[in-house]
């Protein structure tokens, strides 16, 4: 039931004093009303009134009217309204690829596949860095479009699992995954050599293989060394020892182990450079980190599978240069077999992108080759995914302005599609001169919610995205424990 007051006045009250009465109250309501806190109210007489009449100056094209104007709606394209309002409107162009979610921008669906952006002159490399604190939502993206990318018919390559989570999506794409670690018994042959292509003839195969294997060689050396740099005669020994090799069908670690210990040089240098090399590498052979590299492959590379994915969380409580050692063989692996006749479109994921640079630092000929690889990476078909926390992470690599940590920062810029998740406040100015953000840009990313992400595609390509899963994603994506998903 609705009550309502009713009040009788005074039948012989004149109009004048009803209207003194109601301006009375009125006055007393507004009185007893609070202020809202935070804004003072403007007093009467704070300034002066305007002189303007209510409906406008008299003047030529003032627009006047008494009455409200409706202006007759206008229905036009977004090529047309991405023309008239260049920095509200994009171009609503939708890229072709998988889907990943829903662009904030122009509420359309947003798709992505690096390969048909890169024909279609969005973007002139395959590679992407993905950027954002935990709990953002980066791993999750990383899987779900790699899991939709695989539903469409690109090939997926995780190189280094070290927690174990895309164990799962690999099965849930109908991918396979390959553990190795301490007392597994999996081993993995640093030094397969592939298998030729075709069109490649056996004399250019021969020479890309001799080439891969001392490489390989010197970078396991380094990384042992945690980071030093192998002299001129170890650099002959090695040369002499992997060409006596290539006549043999599958050559391993151990095989140039042996060979190191018994090379005849001439040069008394080089025989002395060989004995500490082999000295070096006695810890696969018999030390403590043999067991996993001293032989032939247990385990095959399909590289027809839709996923492959190596598991390297048996490696947690290994000491940090087996670790080192085994994110180096494992990469060096799935490098070897995805080239010659198994080479197609590929992406390979790079978990804990900073700690793979800093391996590339200290096991192999550096930062370097790997920016080396990437200018080339477009011919070979593959796309590297570079996951990383926050650009802080490179300055473990080396000081402002030194030659280490000025690769790593180019080979982000080689990355032409870069993804920002969420960051701390204090980590928008770094990022903003290393990811060209302007100022927009930097206001926005700190108030990013999970999910969300800032994506630079080229030089003038921008999306806001949100990115959307399916509860079976979610339940397959998710990361368990405390942290809950990444």
């Amino acid at each position: 039931m609705i009550k309502q007051q009713v009040e009788f006045r005074d039948g012989t009250e004149t109009r004048k004093a009803r209207q003194a009465r109601l301006a009375e109250r009125k006055s007393a309501k507004k009185a007893a009303k609070p202020a809202a806190t935070g804004v003072p109210r403007l007093q009467v007489g704070a300034f002066p009134l305007s002189k303007m009449p209510r409906t406008g100056w008299k003047t030529k094209n003032s627009m006047r009217s008494v009455t409200r104007v409706d202006p007759i709606p206008h229905r036009a394209s977004t090529r047309v309204l991405a023309t008239a309002y260049p920095f509200l409107t994009e171009s609503g162009k939708i890229l072709r690829g998988a889907y990943v979610g829903e662009n904030m921008l122009s509420r359309s669906p947003f798709c992505f596949d690096p390969w048909d952006a890169y024909s279609d002159g969005i973007i002139k490399s395959h590679s992407a860095a993905i950027i954002g604190v935990k709990g953002t939502g980066k791993s999750m993206l990383g899987k779900s479009l790699s899991s939709r990318l695989a539903r469409l018919g690109r090939c997926i390559a995780v190189p280094h699992d070290p927690n174990g989570e895309w164990v799962r999506v690999a099965e849930y794409v109908g991918g396979k995954s390959i553990r190795v670690g301490l007392g597994i018994g999996t081993r993995i042959n640093l030094l397969d050599a592939g298998v030729r292509d075709d069109s490649v003839s056996r004399q250019a195969w021969r020479e890309y293989v001799l080439q891969e294997r001392r490489a390989t060689v010197k970078a396991v050396v380094r990384q042992l060394r945690q980071g030093a740099a192998v002299n001129e005669f170890e650099h002959t020994a090695i040369d002499e020892v992997v060409d006596s090799l290539m006549g043999q069908d599958i050559v391993t670690v151990v095989d140039v182990f042996h060979a190191l210990r018994k090379l005849e040089s001439n040069d008394e240098l080089v025989r002395r450079a060989a004995h500490a090399l082999a000295h070096t590498m006695r810890r696969l052979v018999a030390g403590d980190l043999a067991g996993m590299f001293d032989g032939p492959s247990t385990v095959d590379f399909d590289p027809t599978s839709p996923m492959m994915v190596v598991d390297t969380s048996g490696l947690k409580s290994a000491a940090a240069d087996m670790q080192a050692l085994a994110r180096l063989a494992t990469t060096r692996w799935v490098r070897n077999a995805t080239t010659g006749a198994n080479r197609r479109p590929r992406v390979i994921v790079h978990e804990e992108a900073a700690i793979a640079l800093m391996n590339d630092v200290y096991g192999g000929a550096g930062l370097m080759s790997r920016v080396a690889d990437e200018k080339v990476a477009r011919h070979d078909g593959t796309s590297n995914w570079y996951l990383l926390h926050r650009i802080a992470d490179l300055d473990a690599l080396g000081d402002e302005g030194s030659a280490t940590r000025t690769q790593a920062i180019g080979l982000l810029a080689d990355c032409e599609t870069r993804v920002s998740y969420q960051q701390h406040p204090g980590e928008v100015a770094r990022s903003a001169r290393t990811l060209g953000w302007n100022q927009t840009m930097s206001n926005l990313v700190p108030s990013l919610k999970k999910g969300e992400g800032l994506w630079q595609m080229g030089q003038s390509r921008i999306a806001l995205v949100r990115n959307k899963l399916t509860p079976r994603e979610i339940a397959v994506f998710s990361t368990d424990g405390a942290g809950g998903a990444r």
